[in-house]
């Protein structure tokens, strides 16, 4: 893959089909994401991103810093964990840059610097285990200053999609609703019928073992000290969109147990640290 990725904007949905690598596809629904949906709610926040230091972790291929970069931010850090990741190098933005490393190590914050405006979780939450979740959001507020917003997204596990089988699987499997709320063992069968991969079981394991539920969520942000300045729902994603041509439609479903949890298929939080 080279430095220089076109970036594809005219195009909903995506398709695969027009891309030579899923490097490129991802890289461009990351950028086109952003560009397209979460940098205008941010401007529609009053929120603009021109002059900011904005720091995006599990920022994946980097399409979302990238996208930050060429709308004027003064400085974007994307950070991953996963050192084999392939990704275009920053070309020639100046103003991005890429750090490997776990943002919840003792060397942390020595390479990803600290006074950060706006800190992005973009689907990254679902994927970090129970135990380790309080822990790394933790570590989030050493990268803050007084006004910093953190936008942070995930489906909710018990959603339609929240397993992630739409992403993670390649059969027919993938567009069936509701995976998460089987026992993983009893797929393992029809995994392996269906021709998917042989890590399948253990991608969609590591996702159940990590489920993320809005009450639950809600409930960690309050034991650790984060207020919630937005806090909006989606019946359709803007990834459906991007990805599907699904049209993203926002949910007026909020706090009714149970049925927060199954109709709503994303959830966005603005958060700031106490």
């Amino acid at each position: 893959m080279g430095d220089e990725i076109t970036i594809r904007l005219d195009e909903i949905p995506l398709k695969r089909s027009d891309f030579d690598t899923q490097e490129e596809y991802y890289w461009t629904y990351q950028y086109r994401l952003a560009a397209c949906y979460y940098i205008p709610l941010l401007n529609a926040r009053g929120y603009r991103i021109e002059a900011k230091r904005i720091l995006d972790i599990g920022c994946g291929l980097g399409g979302f810093p990238a996208a930050m970069a060429d709308r004027g931010a003064a400085e974007c850090v994307g950070v991953e964990i996963d050192t084999d990741v392939r990704r275009p190098s920053a070309g020639n933005r100046p103003n991005l840059r890429f750090v490997f490393v776990d943002i919840t190590s003792a060397d942390a914050l020595e390479k990803v610097g600290t006074n950060y405006d706006l800190i992005i979780l973009h689907d990254v939450i679902e994927h970090i285990p129970l135990v380790e979740k309080e822990k790394f959001l933790s570590a989030l507020k050493q990268f803050c200053r007084n006004s910093t917003s953190i936008l942070i997204t995930f489906p909710p596990f018990y959603s339609p999609f929240g397993l992630h089988q739409q992403s993670l699987l390649k059969s027919k499997l993938r567009i069936v609703p509701f995976l998460g709320w089987l026992p993983l063992g009893s797929l393992k069968p029809i995994l392996k019928l269906l021709g998917e991969d042989a890590d399948a079981y253990d991608l969609l394991q590591e996702i159940k073992d990590s489920r993320m539920t809005i009450r639950s969520f809600k409930k960690m942000l309050a034991r650790l000290g984060f207020s919630i300045e937005l806090e909006q729902y989606y019946l359709v994603r803007p990834t459906h969109e991007i990805r599907y041509g699904w049209r993203t439609r926002i949910s007026s479903i909020k706090n009714i147990p149970v049925l927060s949890e199954v109709a709503n298929s994303g959830a966005l939080y603005l958060v700031r640290p106490a």
